[in-house]
């Protein structure tokens, strides 16, 4: 067997810094269609391109990585077996920083935009001259059939044929300037999209994972179910992709908390808690569970077009086909179906249950002084649908994401009084009647004046307080009742604490060891009928040093007094 000749050296370097290069052979000899075969990188299927600005051939892909040594080996054989020289020069601990190769990335990138943008500018033109040409064809082509036979025939045919390539290139040339504006658009968008916090995160988490990873390797043991040579070679090949690993990390990091300066919000376990309400982008759903790395909540596939989503509002699919797709729940009382869950990353905003209740006993502003749903403008047009005031869309639904957690926090509240408010059962009563106050239900509802003499509301401007009478009628030492209002208060049904005079009662609701963050004091002189509208609930006690500070001494027994005709004036 005769020995092929030699056709010249080859040399094959890499660098972190510059890639896997490949230099001695041009564009078009024999190296090459080696060099181009799809065989190559580390999952296969690359080939190597040629670099005009380079003058050589290199490894798309292979900056800024350790050396692909499989690619390397099975390349030298090809080109040995060819009939050259071939000589490896591999340098893995020459690299640039992670921070010069992220601000390359994004100078490419705007390269590319400035140049796509001239790809998309001149296809547009090209389709204008042709839309151009096939017009003035057609402007002299009155409709008029093509005469067979007759002298005309040829021209016409060939006038019909150079506007239809005219329209035909028209619309390629078309379709090419958007294709080239989407990549012009993309590429713009380059540095916000390596930039954004949430993906930030996500790699972040990914880097973590292969730094803990590299150490494993580096004690001998295994990790992604393989180990690692741990030769004096293998250890400082790992601690060059440690050390490579924690300058990522540490520049990832800086972008985090960069974002956290500018308002960013980075949720864990320890923001939520059972109860309360998270915003993923357009509905607040409750949270049945917080997991270490997501929280559970009910699933929107069945309830589009609601803003609040609690865990009553679930029911079991089992049984249910969506989709095409059968349920895989099989029902019984460990069921979770109907749930889904959501990373923290996904998380846009946070609330508890009573600002969600607040929210949704907010009346809408007038349809004036709304602004354009952001989810439902494209069939709205300009309608006015979104109510600032409630932060959803009085139409489709939508709930606008919102930090509740980021503004000031009530006062403390006690906690044996907490436990009160909680262990009280809530009271299921049927639906109030139509003559009723649209806000607090109570019956002291005015028809006519559209007032409420208990909680003064008045629907189309802003709550009124109560009118006070002439001085000398002893207006301050009237009794009131003072009730309580917790998170499990229903309105058709008010619990009350103690009876006492109206100043009293003004002094002990406007203390601010009354109130917290699940319930609040409040008062009433006209609280509507025992066992109707009210009723009396235990008094634990943890309220006195505030009544023993204040020098009030209540009563637990209400007299009714006599409704003045001006109450409901105006």
């Amino acid at each position: 067997m005769t020995a092929t000749p030699a056709k010249g050296t080859i040399t094959i370097t890499h660098t972190r810094a510059d890639g896997t290069l490949v230099e001695g052979t041009e564009k078009g000899d024999e190296a090459g269609k080696i060099l181009k075969r799809k065989e190559y990188g580390r999952r296969g299927g690359l080939a190597f391109r040629w670099g005009y600005d380079l003058q050589c051939w290199y490894l798309p892909h292979s900056r800024d990585h350790a050396a692909d040594r499989w690619t390397v080996n099975k390349l030298r054989g090809y080109l040995e077996e060819a009939g050259y020289t071939v000589a490896v020069d591999i340098d893995d601990h020459k690299r640039r920083s992670y921070a010069e190769a992220e601000a390359e990335r994004i100078e490419r990138a705007e390269a590319r935009a400035e140049r796509y943008d001239g790809y998309a500018a001149n296809a547009a033109s090209r389709a204008e001259g042709a839309h151009r040409s096939a017009d003035a064809i057609s402007e002299y082509m009155t409709g008029e059939p093509i005469k067979v036979g007759h002298h005309s025939e040829r021209r016409h045919r060939r006038d019909i044929e150079r506007m239809d390539n005219h329209m035909r290139r028209g619309i390629e040339e078309s379709w090419k300037a958007s294709y080239w504006a989407d990549r012009a658009a993309a590429a713009e968008h380059f540095e916000a999209f390596r930039r954004d916090p949430n993906r930030t995160l996500r790699r972040l988490e990914k880097l973590r994972k292969e730094l803990r990873d590299i150490e494993k390797w580096q004690r001998g043991e295994s990790a992604c179910g393989f180990t690692r040579s741990t030769t004096p070679e293998g250890l400082a090949t790992l601690a060059t992709e440690r050390d490579v690993v924690l300058e990522k990390i540490a520049f990832e990091e800086a972008v985090i908390a960069e974002a956290e300066a500018r308002g960013f919000k980075v949720w864990g376990p320890d923001d939520f808690t059972k109860g309360d309400f998270v915003n993923a982008g357009g509905t607040w759903r409750e949270v049945l569970r917080v997991n270490k790395k997501s929280v559970t909540v009910p699933h929107l596939l069945t309830r589009t077009g609601m803003a609040v989503v609690r865990s009553g509002d679930r029911e079991c699919t089992a049984g249910t086909v969506y989709y095409g797709r059968p349920s895989p729940c099989k029902g019984g009382k460990r069921c979770t179906c109907d749930t889904q869950t959501l990373p923290y990353d996904a998380v846009r905003g946070w609330a508890s249950g009573a600002d969600i209740a607040r929210l949704e006993a907010t009346e809408p502003e007038p349809e004036a002084q709304r602004k354009v749903c952001p989810h439902c403008k494209r069939v709205a047009g300009s309608e006015k649908r979104f109510s600032t005031a409630r932060g959803m869309c009085t139409v489709c639904g939508y709930a606008a994401p919102r930090n509740f957690k980021a503004e000031p926090a009530p006062a403390p509240e006690a906690a044996e009084h907490r436990e009160q408010a909680e262990q009280t059962p809530p009271v299921e009563e049927p639906a109030p009647a139509a003559e009723t106050c649209p806000m607090c239900h109570s019956s002291q509802w005015h028809p006519v004046a559209r007032r409420c003499a208990n909680c003064h509301h008045a629907p189309g401007g802003e709550p009124t307080p109560a009118p006070a009478p002439a001085v000398g009628e002893g207006w301050q030492e009237g009794m009131a009742l003072v009730l309580i209002v917790s998170k499990n208060t229903r309105r058709t049904r008010k619990r009350a604490l103690w009876a006492m005079t109206r100043r009293e009662a003004q002094a002990v609701c406007g203390d601010p060891r009354t109130s917290g963050r699940s319930y609040m004091l409040t008062w009433t002189e006209r609280p509507g009928i025992e066992g109707a509208d009210w009723e009396w609930v235990p008094d634990n006690g943890s309220l006195d040093p505030v009544l023993e500070d204040l020098g009030i001494t209540p009563r637990r027994e209400w007299t009714a007094a006599p409704e003045a005709p001006a109450a409901v004036a105006q």
